[in-house]
């Protein structure tokens, strides 16, 4: 490798020395002994060019070839020589420098190359594939001749890669606008422009003179300016209809057709750009809307998931490291020296979720109105078991140990709301929110002189009144206390009685109920594995189903929405019972479940009701819950 990198070097040393890109094989030889000879203290790795001139230069002009950096042309005869691309490339981007000094002089194109040099010198490319790409940073070779080909049979223009491209449309640019300085063309277009564009006549005097007069600017309006394209593409338009018309073409009009070419392309370019970013950040701002709508926390293949009101994934809309990155940025930058706008909380799984900081206290208001009721059912449930049993409830005498029972329950039925209880930021959140005076505060205070309210407190439960009611439910001689203490002494729970039935009697009635259980038992496993699809991570069937609910049935009378609720509960069972009877287990899917929920949603009987989207949902969640309890 070292071997033909340095014979390049000297290759083009040697043709910039003879100003030109076709050398003579033999002189070449010769130079390169010499150097060779001159420099063989301070450059040891030369000495090869000494001793076997001949092999080693073949050798690693073969190596060149393979690169296409040189060429050998004439091989068998005595006018052997070497074309060396390098010199090329620089020449051309020496005169594309020259140009942007004088724009009369006409693009480099594919006939100016000297005639010995081969047409494997350059790589053809068309305008829009080489702007696309190398706007793109998908050309990989910064040393390398292009022939861009145009359309209407333009001559190919060449390009070397080491001129950046902006430097090549903004030449383009410029050779426009030089051409439109000239009075005859600066009037009789601009009138064109106004014609076409009635009532727009100040817009298109500001474009016009921003073409003429600022020319620093034009570029950076055509990527970030909406109206920029549209009258660009009608200049651009006019102009090569104009040109188009002329038989006898100069040097001077091919090279306006070919400017003008490159800047429609670019122009292309930047416009589908420009609407791909506008489409990005459409796709952003829904994401941040999303987050803000329930269930209020999401993980990353929710996140993955979400949709705009089309339905159309956003996950495309936006790639995956604008998610990321997008993501890393709201969860990471502080606003004004607060939190980020987005948190991240994990659960004990190590499950990450985020939720924007704007709705963690609404997300803990309805998480602990929701746990309420069902948290307060499952501890008289239990205090009545055990009062029944004169066991002793440390819960119900100390509210340390009643805080302790409430603690737990919350962590095993709710772990998204302890998650967010017992996360780091909730302090701060807390506070951010009360600072700012926003209406959420005022619903709840998480804290007082410092410390966060108990769970008892949030959770709006009195250990006496649950007390109060376990003891309702005890049968009446637990209230006479001479009794109660003497049950409570000699009670026993007797042991039951296990009836042996003869085996030939057993046996027919164990074979007439396997088959039944076991459909429903499959019924029952799809149902909860349906509901792992359905049911957010974090959440639970039951509280889904309020959640949704509450967003379908917004009455307000208490009577009339428990009158609708169950007369859709009705519907609902009535339908599915009918559905059972044929059911196969291994046809109930979550598909299936969706399409009985999509045929419900479309009877007559459900059309007053405006929310369909969440009363699909919830027709859905409810039918799990009928298989579940089946």
């Amino acid at each position: 490798m070292a071997g033909e990198t340095k014979l390049h070097g000297i290759l083009s040393l040697f043709s910039s020395k003879q100003n030109t890109s076709v050398i003579q094989y033999n002189e070449f030889y010769d130079y390169l002994k010499r150097y060779a000879q001159h420099h063989i203290e301070s450059q040891p790795n030369l000495l090869p060019y000494i001793t076997s001139t001949a092999e080693s230069l073949h050798k690693d002009l073969l190596k060149l070839i393979e690169q296409k950096k040189v060429f050998i042309i004439n091989p068998d005869t005595d006018k052997k020589a070497i074309v060396v691309t390098a010199f090329l490339i620089d020449f051309y981007y020496k005169r594309y420098r020259e140009i942007e000094n004088n724009l009369s002089i006409p693009y480099p194109v594919v006939q100016d190359l000297p005639r010995q040099v081969p047409d494997e010198v350059y790589e053809k490319q068309t305008v829009t594939d080489l702007i696309y790409k190398s706007f793109d940073n998908e050309l990989s070779d910064t040393n390398n001749l292009y022939a861009l080909i145009f359309t209407r049979e333009l001559p190919m223009l060449l390009y070397p890669s080491s001129l950046p491209l902006n430097n090549l449309v903004d030449i383009s640019i410029n050779k426009i606008r030089f051409m439109l300085r000239k009075d005859e063309y600066h009037d009789y277009f601009l009138k064109k422009l106004r014609s076409s564009n009635p009532g727009k006549e100040l817009s298109v005097k500001n474009f016009f003179s921003q073409i003429i007069t600022r020319p620093s600017e034009t570029l950076d309006s055509l990527k970030t300016s909406s109206d920029a394209f549209y009258l660009w593409n009608q200049l651009c338009f006019f102009i090569r209809q104009d040109y188009e018309k002329i038989k006898d073409l100069t040097v001077e009009h091919v090279s306006i057709l070919q400017a003008i070419q490159i800047t429609e392309t670019a122009i292309t370019y930047f416009k589908t750009k420009f609407q791909q970013d506008q489409q990005r950040l459409t796709a952003l701002k829904n994401l941040e809307l999303i987050l803000g709508k329930p269930p209020y926390f999401f993980n990353n293949d929710s996140i993955a998931r979400f949709v705009d009101s089309r339905g159309v994934p956003l996950l495309g809309q936006y790639s995956e490291q604008d998610l990321n990155e997008w993501l890393h940025e709201a969860s990471t930058s502080l606003e004004n020296k607060d939190l980020p706008k987005l948190l991240v909380f994990k659960l004990e799984t190590e499950q990450r979720f985020f939720i924007l900081k704007t709705r963690v206290i609404p997300l803990i208001v309805r998480l602990a109105s929701e746990s309420r009721e069902h948290i307060a059912q499952a501890i008289v449930k239990d205090w009545f078991k055990k009062l029944k049993a004169y066991e002793a409830v440390p819960a119900i005498k100390d509210q340390k140990a009643f805080e302790e029972l409430l603690e737990q329950i919350v962590k095993n039925t709710s772990p998204i709301l302890y998650a967010l209880l017992t996360a780091n930021f909730l302090p701060l959140v807390h506070y951010e929110t009360r600072s700012t005076q926003n209406p959420v505060s005022d619903k709840i205070n998480l804290f007082v002189n410092g410390k966060r309210i108990s769970y008892s407190e949030l959770l709006m439960l009195n250990r006496h009144e649950l007390h109060t009611d376990a003891k309702i439910m005890l049968p009446f001689w637990h209230s006479i206390p001479f009794f109660s203490w003497l049950i409570g002494l000699f009670l026993k729970k007797p042991n039951p009685k296990k009836t042996k039935q003869p085996k030939e009697i057993q046996k027919p009635e164990d074979e007439k109920q396997d088959k039944e259980p076991s459909r429903k038992e499959e019924l029952k496993k799809n149902a909860l594995e349906i509901e792992k699809k359905l049911v957010p991570a974090g959440s639970t069937l039951e509280k889904e189903l309020l959640r949704t609910l509450n967003e379908w049935n917004r009455i307000l009378n208490t009577q009339a929405r428990e009158d609708l609720t169950e007369d859709v509960n009705a519907l609902i069972r009535d339908y599915f019972r009918k559905v059972l009877r044929s059911l196969k287990s291994h046809s109930f899917t979550k598909d299936r479940v969706e399409n009985l929920a999509k045929t419900l949603v479309n009877t007559p009987a459900l059309q007053k009701i405006q929310d369909k989207k969440e009363l699909e949902t919830y027709i859905q969640l409810y039918i799990l819950q009928i298989v579940k309890k089946n």
